[in-house]
C-alpha cells in the first residue's frame, strides 16, 4: 500500500520525548524529534539559525542590557565587575566606561526600567541608581538617585509616649518641634513596652504592657533607667518625617534629644500641642538595615519601587510626574504605597506595566490597578493566577503578553489579559517542549528579537540557548535548541530604524569572554574577516577557539574551505590573493523527523514495515544539505575548476530508493554542516506500507 505525505510546516517546533507516541494531537504532525541550530519559520519551513559576528573581547563582562531611546538611538550596556560599558551598535564600539557599585555576584539580579534618556537600576543590597545621558548622547553618568521626599516606613513608625508641639503649620515653613517633659506615672493609664515615665524622683521604662502597675513595687513590669532613655530624638532621625496634627514635618536638624527643626511639607491642621501617641516618627524605608528596592517599573508617570528586605510585599508609587517624590497623602496626584497581602504572596519578585502594574511573586501573580485614575484612594491589588515566578529570570514583554519563568526555573508561561474572564491568565508555552528547561538547568534569561523572525531567545542554565518562534496570530510557538560553541552568558536585542532588530551576545569561548552580534548574514559562529595579503592563515591568530572553518564571500557566490584537524596553518592558492576570508566555527544544523502516523486513532500504523520510495525536498537558496548522512547533489560543476562558484539552489529535488524498516524506526534526518545557506521549505514522501 502506497501513501503520499507532505510536511510543510514545523509550527510545533521540537517536541518533548514524552510526546513520541502522541500521534493523536496536531502538534505531532507539525513537530520534530529534534531541531538543533535551525529556526522554525512562521511561513512553515526551517532554516539555519543566525550565526554570530565577533566584535571584541569583553573580559569580566556578565550581562547585556538594552538602552533604547528610540529606534534610531539604541545602545547596549555591558555590565562588568565594577563598571558599565556603553556599546554603540552603529559604530560597533564602546563609547564610554563608567564606574558602577555593582559586583559580579550582583549584576545578574539588577532590575531596571527606562524612560527616554534615563534608566533606574535597583538591587536589594544597593541604593537605587540612575543611569542617564544627555540628548546628544555625549555625556553619560551613573549617580545614586536622590529623593525629594524619600519613601517612609510607616509600618515601623514610632509613636512616642511624649507630648510635642510644632511652632508653625504652613507648607514650606521652617519650624521647630519641641517635646514636653517626661510624663509622671498615672495608675489608670495604659503603658506599652518601651514607655518611659517618672515616679518619686526616678525614671522607669515599661518592660511589659500594663495598667495600674506601680513602678517601684511591680519590678516585673518596670525597670529603673536614666533620664536619657526618656529622650526621643537622635541623630539618625534627621531625614525622617513627623506625622502630626494632620500634616507632615521633615526633620532637617537635631537640636537636642527633646527638640528638632524641620520643614513643613504637608500643611498641619493646627500648631497645637499633640498628646502622647497622637503623633509619630516615620523613618526612611530604604537603608542598609532595611534593604533597598529589588524591583522597579514605570506606570502612568509614576515610578514604582518594591520589595525591601524588611517589606518584601510592599510597593511604593511616586507622585505623578515626580520620580523622587514619595510623600504620601490622599491627594490624587501624590504618592502612595500598597501591600500585596495574600497567603500566596511571599515576596514581590518583578514589577511590569501591563494594563496596570503586574506583580510577579514567588506564590502568585497580582495586578495593581484602579477603576478610574490610579490614586491613593482608588488603588487596589488583586490576585489573578497562582503559579509563582522564578526569582532569577527577568520577564520579557512580547506583544501583549508577558513571558515569565515559572517557580522552579524550567517552564515558561505567558501572562496576558483575557476578556472572557476579565482578568489575567498564565497559560504555559513550554508544555510541548518541557524537556529543554529540564535538561539544561532551567532558563536564566529571556530576550525578544521582534524582527526579522519574531524570536524569543532563552539563555539556558548550562550556557546553551533555546529559541521560540513566537507568533500568536499564526498560532506558532515553536521551540528549537542551539549550540553557539561556548557558554552563553547574556543576550539582548535592540531595534533599528529600518525595522530589523539587532541582537548581541556575551559568550565564553574556552574561558575567553567575547562580545558578538547574532545575525542571519553570518554563516559561522564568532565569524571574523581576514584579508589574504600573504595567503597564510594560522589557527593561533584567533582568540576564543582552537579550530575553525572558513569561507570566501564573493558577491552572490560562496566558496568553502576547511582546516584539517592537525593543521596549524593553511596556505591558499594565488588566485585568492587579497581576497577576504571569513573564519569561524561551523554551525551544525540538524532536523530529525517523527515517523508519520498514517491511520486514525485508535488504530496505529507505527508497528508496520515501511519503505520510503521517494522523497521530494523543497529548498530555498540552499547549498549542500544532507539527508540521512548523504549529501544532496543539487548542483553541477565545471569540468575544469572544482572551485567554480556554486549558486544557492531554490526549487524541488527528488531522491529515489529506500529500504524496508519498522515505521517507528524509519530514519529521516536532515543535516547541514557547512558555512553555506540552508532553508528547507517542505518535504514530500511516497511511502510503501507492509501491513503484514
Amino acid at each position: 500500500m502506497k501513501q503520499y505525505l507532505i510536511k510543510n510546516n514545523f509550527s510545533a517546533g521540537e517536541l518533548a520525548p514524552t510526546l513520541y507516541t502522541r500521534t493523536d494531537i496536531q502538534q505531532y504532525a507539525n513537530g520534530a524529534k529534534e531541531l538543533t541550530n535551525v529556526i522554525p519559520l512562521v511561513e512553515g519551513g526551517v532554516k539555519k539559525r543566525p550565526g554570530t559576528y565577533f566584535l571584541s573581547l569583553a573580559e569580566n563582562a556578565h550581562r547585556l542590557v538594552p538602552f533604547i531611546v528610540n529606534s534610531s538611538d539604541t545602545f547596549a550596556l555591558i555590565f562588568r565587575d565594577g563598571f558599565i560599558d556603553v556599546f554603540n551598535p552603529r559604530t560597533k564600539s564602546i563609547i564610554t566606561s563608567i564606574i558602577s557599585p555593582y559586583t559580579a555576584s550582583q549584576i545578574h539580579d539588577i532590575q531596571y526600567v527606562q524612560y527616554r534618556y534615563e534608566m533606574f537600576l535597583t538591587h536589594n543590597e544597593v541604593p537605587v541608581y540612575r543611569f542617564m545621558c544627555n540628548e546628544n548622547f555625549a555625556n553619560w553618568q551613573l549617580i545614586q538617585f536622590v529623593y525629594s521626599h524619600a519613601p517612609t516606613d510607616s509600618e515601623n513608625a514610632r509613636f512616642p509616649f511624649r507630648k510635642g508641639k510644632p511652632s508653625g503649620k504652613d507648607v514650606g515653613a521652617q519650624i521647630s518641634f519641641t517635646l514636653s517633659g517626661v510624663n509622671g506615672w498615672v495608675g489608670t493609664q495604659t503603658y506599652l513596652v518601651g514607655d518611659v515615665i517618672s515616679y518619686s524622683g526616678a525614671y522607669y521604662q515599661a518592660t511589659q504592657d500594663s495598667t495600674n502597675k506601680q513602678p517601684n513595687t511591680e519590678t516585673s513590669y518596670w525597670a529603673v533607667v536614666t533620664e536619657s532613655l526618656g529622650a526621643v530624638f537622635t541623630a539618625v532621625d534627621v531625614g525622617s518625617y513627623i506625622d502630626v496634627n494632620g500634616g507632615i514635618i521633615k526633620i532637617t536638624q537635631l537640636v537636642n534629644a527633646n527638640q528638632v527643626n524641620g520643614e513643613v511639607v504637608k500643611k498641619l491642621d493646627a500648631d497645637v500641642l499633640a498628646i502622647e501617641r497622637a503623633w509619630s516618627i516615620m523613618p526612611p524605608a530604604f537603608n542598609t538595615a532595611n534593604g533597598y528596592p529589588r524591583c522597579c517599573t514605570y506606570f502612568k508617570q509614576r515610578l514604582a519601587l518594591a520589595n525591601t528586605k524588611k517589606n518584601p510585599n510592599k510597593i511604593w508609587f511616586s507622585a505623578v510626574g515626580g520620580n523622587g517624590n514619595y510623600l504620601e497623602t490622599t491627594e490624587d496626584g501624590d504618592a502612595f504605597s500598597i501591600v500585596s497581602a495574600s497567603g500566596l504572596s511571599n515576596s514581590i519578585l518583578f514589577l511590569e506595566a501591563q494594563r496596570g502594574v503586574v506583580c510577579l511573586t514567588s506564590g502568585g501573580e497580582f495586578m495593581v490597578d484602579s477603576d478610574g485614575v490610579l490614586s491613593p484612594t482608588t488603588v487596589n491589588i488583586n490576585e489573578h493566577s497562582a503559579y509563582g515566578a522564578y526569582p532569577s529570570t527577568r520577564p520579557e514583554r512580547v506583544g501583549n503578553e508577558l513571558l515569565f519563568v515559572q517557580r522552579g526555573g524550567e517552564r515558561l508561561r505567558a501572562l496576558t489579559y483575557r476578556f472572557e474572564v476579565d482578568g489575567l491568565v498564565s497559560p504555559e508555552v513550554s508544555s510541548l517542549a518541557s524537556h529543554i528547561g529540564e535538561n539544561h538547568l532551567g532558563i536564566s534569561e529571556l530576550s525578544y528579537m521582534q524582527e526579522p523572525e519574531s524570536l524569543v531567545w532563552c539563555v539556558l542554565g548550562d550556557g546553551k540557548v533555546a529559541s521560540i518562534t513566537f507568533n500568536r496570530d499564526q498560532e506558532v510557538v515553536a521551540w528549537a535548541q542551539h549550540d553557539f560553541g561556548g557558554v552563553v552568558l547574556s543576550i539582548c536585542s535592540v531595534p533599528t530604524k529600518l525595522g530589523k532588530d539587532r541582537s548581541f551576545m556575551l559568550i565564553s569561548r574556552n574561558g575567553t569572554t567575547c562580545l558578538e552580534e547574532i545575525s542571519f548574514d553570518a554563516y559561522l559562529d564568532s565569524q571574523r574577516e581576514v584579508v589574504l595579503s600573504d595567503l597564510v592563515v594560522s589557527k593561533g591568530t584567533l582568540v576564543g577557539f582552537n579550530s575553525f572553518d572558513a569561507f570566501f564571500n564573493d558577491g552572490q557566490y560562496i566558496y568553502q574551505v576547511q582546516f584539517a584537524e592537525n593543521e596549524t596553518q593553511m596556505i591558499f592558492p594565488e588566485r585568492w590573493l587579497n581576497k577576504t576570508l571569513n573564519i569561524g566555527q561551523t554551525i551544525n544544523c540538524k532536523a530529525v523527523m517523527f515517523p508519520p502516523e498514517l491511520n486514525q486513532n485508535p488504530i496505529s500504523s507505527l508497528m508496520f514495515k515501511a519503505k520510503i520510495e521517494r522523497i521530494g525536498l523543497f529548498f530555498h537558496k540552499t547549498i549542500s544539505p544532507e539527508i540521512n548522512g548523504e549529501l544532496v547533489e543539487q548542483f553541477t560543476y565545471s569540468d575544469v575548476e572544482v572551485w567554480e562558484p556554486r549558486e544557492p539552489h531554490t526549487g524541488y529535488h527528488l531522491i529515489e530508493g529506500g529500504t524496508w524498516e519498522d515505521l517507528h524506526k524509519l530514519p529521516f534526518v536532515v543535516t547541514h554542516n557547512k558555512p553555506l545557506p540552508f532553508h528547507l521549505q517542505a518535504i514530500s514522501m511516497q511511502i510503501s506500507i507492509n501491513e503484514k
